[in-house]
């Protein structure tokens, strides 16, 4: 090689080198810019989710008044878990104390056409996982409190559903099995376990070696290990219109729902007495603006464009066909686990002959950019071709064996629906929760006014299953002021002071607030490694 050409091999290599580094600038500024622009409204016509086709409750689709009301007590944003927790127990706990409230939902498209319409129906949290990462942020005693939090659940929604004769919903408990494609992952993950053992003892975890797991779940030579718990799997959006539609029967002349009815603005009065919400069909007056919008917080609150931001994730709904790999049933929920913070989740749902139709979702990483263009995105009109294929794929390169003889008779296994959604990411990748001051909200008053506040239970960074009727009902205790009240058990409702069920550090005050900013997550996912940021994608 002479000179010459060592000339050009170097200048080559460090051109490229050069063209990373600007792609990567160009990239994580695009980033940037996502971010600061915050929430739109909702896409008119997003993508079509499975779990809204065949609606139980037809009627409900896009109900609404002929007449939007001009007042009304409260005015919830949102119609999906969060909204419909919050409105449940408000009406249940002032009709206990023979108080008269008048509650109106407001919902930018058809009912929960959000993210409870368009996850993927796991009621699901890897103990493990979540133990690691809040002990590390709060210590010990408090990552018990709110790993115990997550995992209660499966127990009230399956209460709810029970109490109610939700059938619908599909609300189940599963064993659910975390298959391990990654040796120092896996063996992370078995340390854990190994601790929470005396932290926990309630949570046993069930440890499967890679020849075990293989054998036990009938995976092929990519599995290295699996671990198996209790989780649930249900199919939220006919829990929460049956929740809707009970509530509309019970208490006809209390509640209204107006679907395709988007808020443009929320005004306060100097006084601090009132709120004058502004839709597309009109003007309401009333006391309480709750905000149960999860991903979209910032359109109504431009002050929390750096505290939280939208992410597109992907669903899919696949048929199994005919392969060595039909052996799924209704009463299992899975997770693939790449590596650190990567993977997949899926479900199925149940059928007489195990064959019911899975629902997988995931695949942020495979998306361009490693999955930074979906960030600080609220367009859930559309799909990454990417991602979808990723989904496509998975179950016959994890399940099928490592050689199978293809037989005439075999159906040929086909993704039947794949579609987007829009969930939270919070900068400290816990929910928000609580009373909205007006330096929070951007709607100061002259004087402060006890009965009349904005509300927020927003922000579950994909988790909403494990956080949001919790956190609703929470909230609706804050609205009502019975934080200190010793308020029975009811199906849906612990029971107790709030305190006593309800983790602090979901809740949001001014320090936190100041304390967190999403840019600097941003940061970690471009200059550090260990980042959580796509840990629930």
């Amino acid at each position: 090689m002479g000179l010459l050409d060592l000339v050009q091999k170097t200048w080559k290599t460090l051109r490229t080198a050069i063209k990373t580094l600007l792609d990567l600038n160009r990239t994580f500024e695009a980033l940037v810019s996502r971010i600061h622009q915050g929430a739109c409204l909702p896409c008119p016509e997003p993508t079509t989710s499975y779990w809204l086709e065949n609606p139980p409750f037809p009627n409900l689709v896009d109900i609404q008044s002929a007449q939007l009301p001009t007042k009304t007590h409260n005015v919830i944003i949102g119609s999906g878990i969060t909204g419909v927790a919050i409105a449940r127990t408000l009406l249940q706990q002032t009709n206990r104390k023979n108080h008269y409230i008048k509650i109106t939902v407001l919902e930018a498209r058809d009912i929960c056409s959000g993210a409870t319409g368009r996850n993927g129906g796991h009621v699901k949290v890897a103990p493990y996982e979540a133990f690691d990462a809040l002990e590390r942020k709060f210590g010990r005693e408090r990552a018990v409190a709110l790993t115990r939090f997550q995992l209660r659940h499966l127990e009230v929604l399956r209460e709810v559903c029970e109490s109610e004769g939700v059938e619908g919903a599909e609300c189940r408990g599963v064993e659910t099995v975390d298959l391990f494609l990654d040796d120092k992952v896996f063996e992370g993950a078995c340390r854990v376990v190994e601790r929470m053992k005396t932290l926990l003892p309630e949570c046993e975890v069930k440890v499967f070696q890679a020849a075990e797991a293989r054998e036990q779940f009938s995976t092929n030579n990519t599995v290295v290990g699996a671990l198996s718990y209790e989780a649930g799997a249900m199919w939220p959006y006919r829990f929460v219109t049956s929740i809707w539609n009970t509530l509309l029967q019970e208490y006809p002349n209390q509640l209204t729902i107006e679907t395709n009815t988007p808020v443009i603005s929320i005004e306060r009065d100097p006084a601090g007495n009132a709120y004058t919400v502004y839709t597309n069909r009109g003007i309401i007056h009333c006391n309480h603006v709750v905000h149960a919008t999860n991903a979209w917080l910032s359109h109504l609150l431009p002050s929390f464009m750096t505290k939280a931001t939208g992410v597109r994730a992907h669903m899919s709904a696949q048929n199994l066909g005919y392969h060595s790999y039909q052996t799924f049933h209704g009463n299992r929920s899975w997770s693939i686990i790449y590596g650190e913070n990567d993977y997949d989740y899926m479900t199925q749902r149940p059928s007489a002959k195990g064959m019911g139709d899975i629902m997988l979702g995931g695949g942020t990483f495979r998306s361009k950019d490693d999955g930074v263009n979906q960030i600080g995105v609220w367009d859930d009109s559309c799909i990454d071709a990417l991602t979808s294929a990723h989904l496509a794929g998975i179950l016959p390169v994890v399940f099928s064996p490592d050689k199978e003889a293809r037989k005439p008779e075999q159906q040929e296994r086909f993704l039947q629906q794949h579609w987007s959604g829009i969930i939270a990411l919070t900068a400290d990748s816990l929910p928000f929760v609580g009373k909205l001051d007006g330096r929070l909200s951007g709607r100061k008053s002259q004087r402060h006014s006890a009965g009349s506040s904005e509300w927020i239970s927003a922000g579950y960074n994909g988790q909403g299953m494990v956080f949001a009727w919790l956190c609703g009902t929470a909230l609706a205790v804050m609205i009502m002021g019975l934080e200190e009240e010793n308020i029975p058990a009811s199906p849906g409702y612990p029971g107790g002071i709030l305190s006593e069920w309800f983790p602090k550090e979901l809740l949001l005050d001014g320090k936190r607030f100041d304390r967190i900013d999403i840019l600097d997550l941003a940061d970690q996912l471009y200059n550090g490694p260990g980042t959580n940021l796509f840990k629930v994608l």
